[in-house]
């Protein structure tokens, strides 16, 4: 967190460097109107420096304080008072918190007494629209809101915890599934780092991994079911789906729970209930060697795997423990797409 004698001179640059209220183009500035957030906060604005975030809090009767990061040009506006509940709030890199009291008055004087809708914020006494964001939980949450999205495929933003890009398939069994793994072709290597697996990797339109961290929170309230679809070389396809999926924290070595399959690939999944998630660089699985290792991937291994969707992938049809293999499916054929996907059952 940034000192308070760093603030002083930072809002001393600021004042000399504003003369009234900042001008700036609309379409960069977006406002998402946030839910359940982990401080009791209503707006996040991206794309943008400490002025206008302080400009946009003014707006609001009900902004206290705002939050700055300055490598993210990321601003959160609050309904709380940093300075009280300062343990609350982000402190990641070189973050800035401001009450709305210690805002310079030359950049909200002319914004005081607003007469603007709520799609519009007071810029040099003008009102001016902006963007605004729609904030979904996960791919069904967006259906379930805006059901002219079925059969719309395509890179979707949620917000599980962050903000995301993900790929939703809108068409499959009534679609809202997000896809939390995605493999189409060799495009994007997948024998990675516990970290890379962590944060999550990949082109979301062809090959990536959401990461560990997105895939628990999206399953840690225990209600989501789990698709895997599979496509050998030869065309032909399968899927497995699971009633029950969900994993737990970092902290907990993403432990894997899964159950309640049913489908034409066979069950290539339940044998790796209750493991641990293992890499190159992290071995947790229940051999004497790592398997992630030896089978050229990372997954929840045993001893090691009836699945192996992680692993190296191959352009035509060939068959070896290294590969993307299902093995109720194809044994150690590799496969040529995997998708693995989520969905909310409540």
């Amino acid at each position: 967190m940034i000192s308070l004698y760093f603030i002083g001179q930072f809002l001393g640059l600021l004042h000399a460097g504003y003369s009234q209220c900042l001008s700036f183009d609309p379409k960069t500035l977006i406002i998402s109107n946030i839910e359940n957030s982990s401080v009791p906060g209503f707006h996040i604005l991206t794309n943008t420096d400490i002025g206008m975030c302080m400009i946009v809090c003014n707006r609001f009767l009900l902004c206290r304080s705002v939050d700055w990061i300055r490598e993210e040009k990321k601003c959160r506006l609050n309904t709380r008072f940093a300075s009280r509940n300062v343990s609350d709030f982000m402190t990641k890199g070189r973050s800035i918190h401001v009450d709305r009291g210690h805002f310079p008055r030359h950049l909200v004087g002319n914004c005081l007494n607003p007469t603007c809708t709520e799609d519009a914020i007071c810029i040099n006494g003008e009102c001016v629209q902006v963007l605004k964001e729609k904030i979904y939980k996960d791919c069904s949450d967006i259906l379930k809101k805006d059901p002219n999205k079925i059969e719309q495929d395509g890179v979707y933003v949620i917000y599980p915890d962050i903000r995301r890009e993900v790929f939703c398939d809108m068409t499959t069994d009534g679609g809202g599934w997000t896809v939390i793994q995605k493999r189409e072709d060799g495009d994007g290597d997948f024998y990675r780092t516990w970290e890379e697996f962590k944060r999550g990797f990949g082109n979301v339109s062809k090959n990536y991994w959401i990461g560990n961290d997105a895939i628990h929170t999206l399953t840690k309230d225990k209600n989501q079911e789990l698709r895997v679809d599979l496509q050998s070389h030869d065309g032909e396809e399968a899927h497995a789906v699971y009633t029950t999926f969900y994993i737990e924290d970092e902290g907990n070595k993403y432990t894997l729970t899964v159950s309640g399959y049913s489908g034409t690939a066979g069950d290539s999944f339940t044998y790796h209930n209750g493991m641990g998630f293992s890499t190159k660089d992290q071995d947790n699985d229940s051999w004497s060697n790592n398997c992630a290792v030896v089978n050229h991937g990372a997954w929840w291994y045993t001893y090691c795997y009836d699945s192996n969707l992680n692993g190296e992938y191959a352009q035509r049809n060939v068959t070896g423990d290294q590969y993307m293999t299902w093995h109720h499916w194809k044994e150690k054929e590799a496969l040529r797409k995997t998708v693995l996907m989520i969905r909310n059952n409540d």
